[in-house]
C-alpha cells in the first residue's frame, strides 16, 4: 500500500513507520499536525517543528498542516488537509502509531472512511511493555520531551528512554497509575536517531516546568552524523 503517516516524531509514531516498510508498504508522505491550541486532544503539541528534519533522515516526504486545536473542529482540519495530500500521492491507506487511545483511533478511522482509503495502526493493543521492549530492541534513541503525570517530575524532561528510565517507569506506574508506555499524554517523546535513520537530530532544548507538568522547547535544531 501507499501509506500517508500521521506522524509525531515520537517512539509511536516511528515505531509504526518501522513497521511498514518491513511489512513491505511505501510511506509516501509524513504528515505533522501543528496545533494553534496547545490543549489539543488529538494531537501533540511538543517539539512539533522537527518532524521534517526525522523525515530526511528516513529518506521520506514531510508536511506540516495546521490545525486549530479545538475538539472535534482539529479532525474536520486534519480531513480537509489530507483530501488533497490523498490526491497528490496517490496514496490508498492512512498509518498511525496509537496503542490504546480509542478516542484517536475512532477519529482516525472516521477520516480515512471518509477519504476512500485503509487506517493501519500496527502498534494497537499492544501492552506497554512490548512497546517499550520492542523501542530499546530496535536501537531507537528517545528523548522524554513532556511530562504530565503524577510521578513524573521536571527530572524526566530531556531524560534517555532506556532500560534504567523503563525500569523507573515500571515502577510509577504500580504506585501511581500512569500508562509506563505513555498513552493519554502521561509523557511524549522525540526519536532523535534509530537504526533506519540515515542521519541523526541534534537538539539543543531548554525545559519549561508548568509545577506538575512541562516540556522541552527546542532552541536549535539540525541534521548530524549517525550516532548508533
Amino acid at each position: 500500500m501507499r501509506l500517508i503517516s500521521l506522524f509525531t516524531g515520537g517512539k509511536d509514531s516511528t515505531l509504526a513507520v518501522e513497521k511498514a516498510l518491513e511489512a513491505g508498504h511505501e510511506i509516501v508522505l509524513l504528515v505533522t499536525a501543528k496545533p494553534l491550541e496547545a490543549d489539543s486532544w488529538m494531537f501533540h503539541t511538543s517539539c512539533i517543528g522537527v518532524q521534517h528534519l526525522q523525515a530526511e533522515a528516513m529518506g521520506l516526504n514531510h508536511r506540516y498542516v495546521e490545525v486549530s486545536g479545538r475538539r472535534d473542529a482539529e479532525v474536520e482540519e486534519l480531513y480537509v488537509a489530507l483530501q488533497g495530500l490523498v490526491e497528490e500521492f496517490s496514496a490508498d491507506g492512512l498509518l498511525s502509531g496509537g496503542i490504546a487511545s480509542r478516542y484517536q483511533r475512532d477519529r482516525i478511522d472516521s477520516v480515512a472512511r471518509r477519504l476512500g482509503v485503509q487506517h493501519l495502526a500496527p502498534n494497537w493493543n499492544m501492552e506497554a511493555r512490548e512497546v517499550l521492549t520492542d523501542v530499546l530492541r530496535r536501537g531507537y534513541s528517545v528523548l522524554i520531551v513532556a511530562t504530565s503525570a503524577l510521578g513524573l517530575g521536571s527530572a524526566w524532561l530531556g531524560r534517555r528512554l532506556d532500560r534504567e528510565a523503563v525500569g523507573e517507569l515500571e515502577k510509577l506506574a504500580e504506585k501511581y497509575g500512569l500508562n509506563p508506555a505513555g498513552e493519554g499524554g502521561d509523557y511524549e517523546t522525540l526519536v532523535v536517531d534509530a537504526p533506519f535513520f540515515q542521519k541523526s537530530i541534534k537538539v539543543e532544548t531548554e525545559p519549561v516546568w508548568l509545577g506538575d507538568r512541562g516540556y522541552l522547547r527546542i532552541r536549535k535544531a539540525s541534521l548530524a552524523p549517525k550516532l548508533l
